[in-house]
């Protein structure tokens, strides 16, 4: 398309300060070079009035005084400029590609409406494809494809676009806008009619992709049960009679509208006796449909409109062009892999898979996360990332392939929706974690360059369990295939980021292999800084007591079995001095029995109880609020790839003890932004966290110093820059 025209996207709102942010955040995203935004805000204040201003001159923004949406339309189309118009409900979010999408369907300058797909609330199933409308403002979706037979003057069934629609300005002009007798519902299918009956055409696409989240609204509550009958019954009898009046008698039309009345009382009288309505609504039901009724007929057989002067939908001078976080020849595609992402239970992989997608995101790039869903896919636009949570489905393991069924299931599960993506744009590289080889899918089929990090391995995993390594069949059935696909991951990846130089070394020496160097990149992980974030504290404690806490699962690569050794001591030598242990303690630790249950049987009456809890794992929420509320973090790991928990004390500002290996080495300066011990050594643990117990002075310095190299060296967006800066390298034409 030679000449770009200039585009208003339009967002009518009302009440929904939440997701009308959400909305103006996906528009950060939008590729297409020349649009501008405008806000017509409803008399309802709930912060969106806030949120609108907030935004300055970025956006044009304007109020309605009244619930009626095709006012509110009819004003923005009168403060915008754009020769096209596209409008957004406000709890939609559009795909980057979305007006790329649609916009040259208006090269036809017959064509006064283009829309394109619509999912629902899932993000995977569609809410509208193709559909056709009749003259009783009844749609019809069954169809699989567009209907252009049916553009022409009056005819019986129109082709349709719904909550996805451009329209050109000089054809709403040439109608008199939005009819404001619609205050909500057929207000856009009306006027498309009026379009077609004027010579015009309605252009369906089959892409530019929006997703409406259908949030509740003041005619349906959030089990989204209609709680509001008026508008529904009463425009539906009006664009009946004003629309219909060459195809159906009055009774015809009154033969609809009765049988609608009925579907709704119906339903209202299930709802009821669902107890998702309370009683009083069949009354209140009974009264608003026959006011409805009567309204919309009076006012349809008088067949006067309440349209606005032509000249007024002109618009206005002085096009505000909105602009996008970066241009789009340099937004990028990234798809990453994490089993685990929030709001559920995550790991290390899944926290800062979570950071880092984040701040990639925040950087103006297109990032995808595919990860595990329950229950039905999902796909969800969330703080700027595109979230896929996907059922893991059976799928055959190629031949000559070993690999376990269930590992298969997940990578191969996760490959078919990255091709669904790729269906819509390039990908520019997948980003995978080694543990579990989530990415083997992607690296037999190898159209799509993939970047494995490196974090602990199975290698590792096994030598913190040797109860694992002596038990044949588990060796024979999972961890041989696993141990041999990691090796192929690693010597097949287009490239391998390292989170550390120590996990890179590590590898090299249990796989007895050598990282080829021009494929390797060392990038220290980063985290979005938390400490702002809500979070709960744990119980107050009395003054001058001094808070400790190990964080971590309870097992042998954590350490807690050396720190269990000090616990007793420490207690009763430091009368002031709580413990609290967080993290998953129901681990088996091989001797069919956990490390909690061993140590309460076997320092039972060795020290004072009160001042030791064990939480188990805890929600994030949970975690932040030991963080905020503890003096002294201990994560005494027998090795680490990196060390998030430990970086997480250096956020927070507290002293954090770790052990002297792999990433927590490069990670502390021992006596300076932490302490490290030798890994195993329980004397010298139980002498660093003396030190910090009766030094209130050095707990300060060092968690003060741990916050500056926190802010200095391992914020997200360092992170960020250093990984989108390895994916960026292969750009959409493929590998470097």
């Amino acid at each position: 398309m030679s000449h770009l025209p200039s585009v208003s996207v339009i967002i009518n709102t009302d009440g929904r300060a939440t997701s009308l942010a959400q909305c103006l955040e996906s528009l950060k995203y939008i590729r297409y070079p020349n649009f501008e935004v405008v806000v017509v805000a409803g008399p309802t204040r709930d912060g969106t009035h806030e949120l609108c201003e907030a935004w300055g001159d970025r956006i044009r923004y304007a109020t309605c005084d009244v619930r009626n949406l095709s006012k509110s339309r009819n004003i923005s189309i009168q403060i915008s400029s754009g020769e096209i118009v596209a409008f957004l409900d406000d709890d939609s979010v559009p795909e980057p590609e979305w007006l790329d999408d649609v916009i040259p369907a208006f090269q036809d300058p017959d064509v006064a409406v283009a829309g394109g797909f619509l999912h629902d609330h899932t993000g995977k199933t569609y809410q509208w494809r193709y559909g056709i409308m009749d003259r009783f403002g009844a749609a019809n979706t069954s169809l699989n494809g567009p209907s252009p037979e049916l553009n022409f003057p009056y005819s019986s069934n129109f082709p349709h676009v719904m909550a996805n629609s451009a329209f050109r300005r000089s054809a709403i002009v040439e109608v008199g806008g939005f009819d404001e007798e619609y205050e909500y519902f057929l207000d856009e299918s009306d006027i498309i009619c009026r379009f077609v009956d004027n010579g015009w055409k309605v252009a369906q696409m089959d892409n530019g992709f929006i997703h409406h989240k259908f949030m509740p609204s003041h005619i349906r509550n959030e089990s989204k049960i209609l709680t509001s009958w008026y508008s529904l019954v009463k425009n539906k009898t009006y664009f009946s009679l004003v629309n219909g009046r060459l195809h159906s008698t009055l009774d015809q039309v009154s033969g609809v509208i009765s049988g609608l009345i009925r579907e709704f009382r119906t339903h209202v009288i299930w709802a009821v006796n669902e107890g998702l309505l309370g009683k009083e609504n069949l009354q209140r039901y009974e009264e608003e449909v026959d006011r409805a009724f009567r309204e919309g007929w009076s006012r349809g057989l008088s067949q006067e409109r309440r349209l606005v002067a032509h000249d007024s939908l002109e618009g206005v001078s002085g096009f505000t062009r909105f602009d996008p976080i970066i241009p789009a020849a340099e937004q990028k595609c990234f798809v990453f892999l994490s089993k685990t992402y929030p709001p559920g239970s995550i790991g290390g992989i899944g926290r800062y898979i979570h950071h880092l997608a984040r701040a990639i995101g925040s950087q103006g790039h297109q990032v995808h996360v595919l990860t595990t869903g329950e229950g039905h896919d999902r796909v969800d636009f969330e703080e700027g990332v595109w979230v896929h949570r996907i059922v893991v489905r059976e799928h055959p393991v190629p031949a000559g392939l070993e690999v376990p069924q269930h590992i298969w299931n997940h990578s191969k599960t996760m490959f078919v929706e990255a091709t669904e993506i790729a269906a819509r744009r390039d990908i520019d590289a997948v980003y995978a974690p080694i543990w579990d080889v989530e990415g083997i899918a992607f690296l037999e089929d190898r159209r799509v360059p993939i970047v494995h990090s490196l974090q602990t391995t199975l290698e590792f995993y096994l030598d913190s369990n040797p109860s694992k390594r002596d038990d044949a069949h588990f060796m024979e059935s999972f961890a041989r295939p696993m141990l041999a696909l990691e090796r192929k991951v690693m010597a097949e990846s287009d490239r391998i980021h390292a989170i550390s130089s120590a996990i890179a070394r590590e590898i090299e020496r249990q796989y007895s292999l050598t990282l080829d160097p021009q494929r390797l990149d060392v990038i220290h992980l980063g985290l979005d800084d938390m400490r702002a974030a809500e979070k709960r504290l744990p119980p107050s404690l009395p003054g001058g007591m001094v808070r400790m806490a190990f964080v971590g699962r309870l097992e042998s690569r954590k350490g807690i079995d050396v720190f269990l050794e000090t616990v007793p001591a420490l207690l009763t030598r430091f009368p002031q001095l709580h413990i609290d242990i967080v993290g998953n303690d129901t681990i088996p630790n091989g001797s069919g029995s956990t490390y909690r249950r061993d140590f309460e049987k076997v320092a039972k009456g060795k020290y004072d109880r009160a001042r030791l809890a064990f939480h188990g794992e805890v929600d994030e929420d949970a975690l932040r609020g030991f963080y905020a509320a503890s003096d002294i973090i201990v994560a005494p790991s027998r090795f680490e790839s990196f060390g998030l928990v430990h970086l997480e004390a250096m956020m927070f500002g507290k002293p954090i003890v770790g052990g002297d290996i792999g990433g927590m080495a490069e990670i502390i300066d021992d006596g300076v932004t932490g302490l490290l011990v030798p890994p195993g050594d329980s004397k010298a643990l139980e002498a660093a966290l003396e030190r910090l117990v009766v030094d209130g002075t050095l707990r300060e310095n060092i968690g003060a110093a741990g916050r500056e190299a926190y802010e200095r060296r391992f914020s997200a967006s360092t992170m960020a820059e250093g990984v989108t800066d390895l994916l960026a390298r292969f750009g959409s034409s493929g590998r470097s």
